[in-house]
């Protein structure tokens, strides 16, 4: 009786085993950047529910497969993209859409250091020419005659004032160049590179356009304007040309 109890005992366990084994199954399909028919490679299939399944990717194709059982959670993740989470709820192969993540406000180096090149050279102008800022107070003419005239009409100040309109307009530039991107553009567009220089020029927008835009009014103009860069390519071409 012993004996048959253990081997009646150890038929159970796996009969269980083999149970829980075939509510198993190898979940299918394919990952596709959202709103297209573009597939995605090498992205990372996790089963969360259970932690001992092994993390699979996504093939050339965006096709992939991992093993699941009924009421598991998958997550779907690929750098750039949002990541996405699914319910197993059939045997039916599943279809999964990422959304791209826009990155804006990239931080230029270049930028900054140029808005430092252009502070010391106003400030060389201010040592060199000696006089106190670029727009005399009427407190320095009333009291120093010679000073204040120098400041208004010497040939040192006339070329300060330039550089600093200089200075201001590229600073401005610097502003929008910053949230109006060519990587924006071709994220939210998908037009050929070549194209991206001439649109940029016929289209970008102004630095005051710029300070009153949030992120989803810059994508907005620029799925605006791209409608009408491509109705209207060879008459901006010939407009160029003049």
């Amino acid at each position: 009786m012993h004996y048959r109890f253990i081997a009646a005992t150890i038929l159970c366990y796996f009969l269980a085993l083999s149970a829980s084994a075939q509510q198993l199954f190898t979940v299918k399909g394919i990952i596709f950047k959202k709103n297209t028919p573009i597939t995605i490679s090498q992205g990372v299939v996790s089963n969360l529910t259970r932690k001992n399944i092994a993390t699979t990717m996504s093939d050339d194709l965006g096709d992939f497969h991992i093993l699941a059982e009924m009421g598991d959670t998958l997550l779907f993740k690929k750098a750039d993209y949002a990541a996405q989470t699914m319910v197993v709820q059939s045997h039916v192969d599943l279809s999964v859409y990422l959304q791209p993540i826009i990155h804006l406000n990239e931080v230029n180096i270049k930028d900054v250091s140029k808005t430092q090149e252009m502070k010391d050279v106003l400030d060389d102008y201010k040592k060199k020419d000696q006089y106190y800022t670029l727009k005399p107070s009427a407190w320095s003419i009333a009291n120093s005659p010679l000073t204040g005239l120098y400041e208004l009409f010497g040939k040192g100040p006339a070329e300060a004032k330039k550089f600093r309109q200089y200075s201001i307009d590229e600073q401005e530039r610097m502003e929008v160049s910053k949230r109006y991107t060519k990587k924006l553009i071709l994220q939210v567009t998908n037009m050929p590179e070549n194209e991206v220089k001439d649109f940029m020029l016929a289209f970008t927008p102004s630095y005051a356009d710029i300070q009153t835009w949030n992120d989803y009014d810059i994508i907005n103009y620029i799925k605006r304007s791209y409608e009408y860069f491509q109705n209207n390519k060879n008459s901006l071409k010939i407009q160029k040309l003049y």
